[in-house]
This record gives C-alpha cells, sequence and structure tokens, in this order.
C-alpha cells in the first residue's frame, strides 16, 4: 500500500503540472487525494485514488469515467487499454482549445 500511495501522489504532482503547461487555462487544485481541474465552458476533470483498489480513477469531461492500474511503471486504463499519459494527450489534442 505504501508503494501506491508513493507512486499515486508522484503521479498526481506530475498531472498537475501537465495540465498547467499543456491547457493554459486550467485552473489546477490539488487537495489530499483528488486532483481537481477546471477548464474554460464549465468543464472539469477530477481525478483521486482508490486505495481499495489501487488504482486511479478519472472522471473526463469529454470521454466520461476511467480507472487505471499501475502495471510496469505506468498507469493503464481498464477500459481502452491506453495509459493515462496518452488519453490525457488525445483528449489535449482533440479537445484543446
Amino acid at each position: 500500500m505504501n508503494n501506491f500511495h508513493a507512486v499515486s501522489t508522484h503521479t498526481f504532482e506530475e498531472l498537475a503540472d501537465f495540465f498547467e503547461t499543456s491547457w493554459p487555462e486550467a485552473d489546477v487544485d490539488l487537495l489530499d487525494e483528488t486532483l481537481t481541474v477546471s477548464l474554460q465552458n464549465d468543464l472539469h476533470y477530477l481525478i483521486n485514488k482508490h486505495e481499495v483498489t489501487q488504482q486511479l480513477w478519472l472522471a473526463s469531461p469529454f470521454t466520461g469515467a476511467h480507472h487505471f492500474y499501475l502495471k510496469n511503471g505506468q498507469w493503464w486504463c481498464t477500459r481502452t487499454n491506453l495509459n493515462l499519459e496518452e488519453l490525457l494527450r488525445q483528449e489535449r489534442d482533440t479537445y484543446a482549445t
């Protein structure tokens, strides 16, 4: 469980940096176990840690809910088989204004 906490905390810090640089208009809030990203047009990402399953859960304003599990140092989506970075980059490239 400690490894999950350490890796997920580091991932949240990297995600905050990603949103701040990739979505310049984004308002990024990292509080405890939750990362909230507010975009223009009242769109929001919500990412949190799910300790029981040791997953990251993401609610995307564009593609809905995703659950990610850690494998070989990357977070993989149970629904799309994309890693977290790939999914967010695809969404940025498709939906960024």
